[in-house]
């Protein structure tokens, strides 16, 4: 909850960035932590997005190191908050100052005019400007975040005391207040009429007189225009001594522009980006609100705009225009600034317009200020476009594919971000579009065609025209074409409407792009994954880090990728249209971007240490598994054998055994085909793993032997320990104790010759775990006592986590419990460290066995057996049915 009554934590910023908590000042830190907390504080209770922040403190010039330099400031702004560091909080939507609008000098002096402005009550200005207490607006905070607000509150302050000379009776005081702001604000067209009119209330007409010469004068010369219609007609008013029309500067024909196109019906979803558009005050009178709805192509941005313009109709009584800046349009060229702003002086009823695009400019912000409207700018290309077409006052939206940073950076744009949209928002668009008695016939089917259509708008509705005539095909049949990527875009087309293809609506963006963004664009068609971070993505561009961020960056800002933290992913239509421009690549530059993506992942799985390998692999899993696939196809076999071998552990540690063994088959056929014997044994040794997991022993021993009859004759003796240690698991699992003896023995033979700490660690678990299983407890203790320090040795975390359950399995069959609820403790420390879910599942199995009060750590096991130990997992059930009867024993399976 924001805070409320007696703040905790209040911030002062019309002057130098200041806090308190109560009434001690606290230290912000170094300029950019300020600039963060500036940010922050100037949203108080609103979510503000870590892109939009990094717009906020860095600009247009973003760091490759931006994320977690943000990071580290926001940890650096709650140590600095110390006891209310709780209302500085982050969720996956941003960071939120969870503070009162009323406890951050800025924001109530907002609300003070704002208020002030609907009252039209002098006394309620009056208290608006007493905010402002002196001295630099921000100071000492850097970055375009705060020089915009310093220039946007500093605006603010002067147009107040001028609307207030405007309601005001004539005070000298007031008077003298006017004239001390002329020389900050030499070109400020109301300020010189308000003190203009007051001068000649005042009896000072001369005085009056000479501030319209002085103006006119420094518009010519400085920037080549005459004084606006507006200023103009005050100056003949006073001339003539008609102090009504004085009063009341002459504006345009008024005018009142209604031009919001047609509501749609069918318009789902979008309750969030609604509501922080269509807020309280949204339309209020002399503030400018600036809203930058930014998406994919035909993800619903224009339809957003006119729901929203709609519900704001009546808060926006002085008008509402519509402009299609054609931005991205395959016919038609994109309209200049100096033709938009034409357009727009004709909607607003301007008598005579100007040539020159400053002219122009200065017309349409002097038509507009005070002005209660609504202006959609619609499919923005860039900020460039946008820039002079921002009115003097109302409310601005605009549309477009770009993030259009400089909007927020200068302008205090509030950015809107639209993704997909929610599956079942999907299913009432597509049901409303298509029928809902065909989505409810084929529920599963229209569920799948809303996630091929990666949740979009445009392609549901194309989607749905395609099923909708009676004689078109059912959803089934549909969905089938959809699943084939090589159709799918072929198949979101109409061909009677360029603007109804997916392909098409994705080519205008791509055509948008500069040479390196479209070159890197086509090379993440290459890329079977469904992501990438900066590091991958510049090895498959052949780029420096630095580089390859920069244009992962531009992609994003287009919006044809989506980041999230350090990792970009692309939608499964952008996808499908990169990989048919990758075609154009032609086949040599395929070839060497697979090439070096596969070296990066080999070179960076070499290098990762066994604390973090887990962790990393679980990371990169779904793109590994994608990228092996597509080597083995692209025949670049050793990486795709070497790849899946490097997986074994993260496999063996979180389960998947199905996905592990078709994995495991593709890299089969890599090996097989390069002849490599080495590489297939360890591949049978993978697959005997998996297929003890899934309870098939038998299997499991085919498997094992036949890797080892492939090492006979070979050099590889760490290879055959591996699956000596696996078969005596495989086999001990099948109650055939005896015939387990043998590779027991010998794998703990080989390891003494080896003399590696690794080896010999697996070694001894595998013996004492045989031991426990034919009852020879005291030869389980010496063995599994002494396996731990050779895996710590080693710095083999897994491999110690599993010794130290063997430990603690020993120590239960011998009533040490003590003993055994440490064992199993420090193996539930590491496993959990390490990312490893299997054996911290089989520590909290340990633990609960201990009689740990509760039933907590057997339901935690549980959850983390189900999949990865079926057999440990009905341990478990059995003893959580039970309480106080300890289950059948029974050994792990293959670490």
């Amino acid at each position: 909850m924001l805070t409320n009554g007696p703040a905790p934590l209040r911030v002062r910023g019309l002057g130098p960035l200041r806090a308190f908590v109560g009434d001690e000042e606290i230290e912000l830190g170094p300029p950019k932590q300020r600039a963060t907390f500036a940010a922050l504080a100037l949203s108080a209770g609103t979510t503000v997005s870590r892109a939009e922040l990094i717009d906020r403190v860095w600009g247009e010039t973003v760091p490759a190191t931006a994320a977690g330099s943000l990071h580290t400031y926001v940890s650096g702004l709650r140590r600095a908050l110390g006891p209310v560091q709780e209302l500085l909080v982050s969720d996956r939507a941003g960071y939120t100052l969870r503070l009162g609008r009323e406890h951050v000098d800025v924001t109530r002096a907002e609300d003070e005019a704002e208020h002030a402005r609907a009252t039209r009550d002098a006394g309620a200005y009056e208290r608006a400007l007493r905010t402002w207490t002196g001295g630099t607006i921000l100071a000492g905070v850097p970055g375009p975040f705060a020089a915009q607000a310093r220039q946007r509150l500093g605006t603010l302050r002067v147009q107040l005391l001028v609307e207030l000379a405007g309601v005001a009776a004539p005070d000298p005081a007031l008077t003298a207040r006017l004239l001390a702001e002329i020389p900050a604000h030499p070109l400020d067209e109301r300020l010189r009429t308000a003190t203009m009119i007051a001068l000649h209330r005042a009896g000072r007409t001369a005085e009056a007189l000479t501030q319209f010469e002085d103006l006119r004068h420094r518009l010519a010369t400085g920037l080549g225009i005459s004084p606006s219609p507006g200023t103009q007609a005050a100056y003949a008013a006073i001339l003539a001594e008609d102090g009504d029309a004085a009063r009341q500067p002459a504006d345009a024909v008024p005018v009142r522009p209604a031009q919001l196109p047609p509501d749609r019906e069918s318009f789902v979803g979008r309750s969030a980006e609604l509501l922080s558009i269509v807020r309280p005050g949204a339309g209020a009178a002399g503030r400018r609100r600036i809203v930058l709805i930014a998406g994919a192509p035909g993800i619903g941005k224009t339809a957003l705009a006119v729901r929203a313009g709609h519900l704001l109709r009546d808060s926006c009584p002085d008008g509402q225009i519509h402009l299609d800046l054609r931005g991205y349009d395959p016919s038609r060229t994109a309209l200049t600034p100096d033709a938009a702003l034409h357009e727009l002086l004709v909607s607003a009823g301007a008598r005579h317009i100007p040539a020159g695009q400053d002219r122009r400019a200065a017309l349409w912000r002097d038509l507009t200020a005070g002005k209660r409207m609504l202006i959609i700018l619609d499919n923005a290309r860039s900020a460039d476009q946008v820039e002079d077409l921002l009115p003097g006052g109302g409310l601005v939206i605009v549309t477009s594919r770009d993030r259009l940073s400089r909007l927020a950076v200068r302008h205090d744009a509030t950015r809107v971000p639209l993704g997909a949209l929610h599956p079942d928002e999907s299913l009432h668009l597509l049901g409303t579009a298509a029928g809902a008695g065909r989505v409810a016939a084929e529920p599963e089917a229209a569920r799948r065609l809303t996630a091929l259509c990666d949740h979009s708008p445009l392609a549901i509705r194309i989607a749905a025209e395609r099923i909708a005539p009676a004689t078109g095909p059912c959803l089934d049949a549909l969905v089938a074409r959809l699943e084939d990527p090589r159709c799918r875009l072929d198949t979101l087309r109409l061909d009677d409407d360029p603007r109804s293809s997916v392909r098409d609506v994705l080519s205008w963006s791509v055509t948008a792009l500069g040479t390196g963004p479209a070159r890197a664009f086509r090379l993440l068609g290459v890329l079977p994954g469904t992501s990438v971070t900066r590091h991958t993505a510049a090895a498959l561009f052949g780029t420096t880090t630095e580089q390859a961020g920069s244009l992962l960056d531009t992609l994003s800002a287009s919006s044809l990728l989506e980041q999230d933290g350090d990792r970009f992913t692309m939608p499964e239509l952008s996808r499908a249209y990169a990989a048919e421009l990758s075609r154009d690549l032609g086949t040599p530059q395929r070839q060497a971007a697979l090439s070096r993506i596969l070296s990066w992942y080999r070179a960076t799985l070499a290098v990762t240490g066994d604390r973090d390998r887990l962790r990393w692999c679980a990371e990169h899993r779904a793109d590994l598994v994608a990228l092996i696939h597509a080597a083995g196809q692209a025949g670049q076999h050793t990486a795709a054998a070497e790849l899946t071998a490097g997986l074994g552990d993260h496999f063996r540690a979180t389960g998947r055994p199905l996905e592990w063994l078709d994995l495991l088959r593709v890299a089969m056929r890599s090996a097989e085909a390069t002849g490599d014997r080495a590489a297939r044994a360890v591949l049978l040794h993978h697959s005997g793993i998996a297929y003890t997991r899934l309870g098939r022993h038998d299997v499991a021993v085919r498997q094992l032997t036949r890797g080892l009859e492939l090492l006979a004759g070979t050099d590889h003796p760490s290879y055959r320990i591996g699956l000596l240690c696996s078969l005596t698991t495989a086999l001990r699992e099948m109650r055939a104790h005896d015939a387990a003896r043998g590779p027991a023995a010998e794998a703990l033979t080989l390891a003494g010759a080896a003399g590696t700490d690794e080896h010999l660690a697996a070694a001894l678990r595998n013996r004492a775990e045989l031991d426990l299983a034919r009852g020879r407890r005291p030869e389980a203790v010496r063995n599994a006592l002494t396996g731990p320090a050779h895996a710590r040795a080693a710095r083999r975390r897994t491999l110690e986590a599993a010794l130290l359950v063997t430990v603690g399995r020993v120590r239960l069959g011998l009533a040490q419990r003590a003993a055994a609820r440490e064992a199993f403790a420090a193996a539930r420390r590491i496993s959990r460290d390490a990312g490893d879910h299997l054996h911290e599942g089989r520590a909290l199995f340990g633990l609960a066995r201990c009689r740990e009060p509760g039933t907590g750590p057997a339901r935690q096991a549980l959850a983390r057996l189900a999949e990865l130990d079926p057999g440990g997992a009905a341990e478990v059930r059995a003893f959580l049915a039970g309480p106080g009867i300890e289950p059948v024993r029974r050994s792990p399976a293959a670490a």
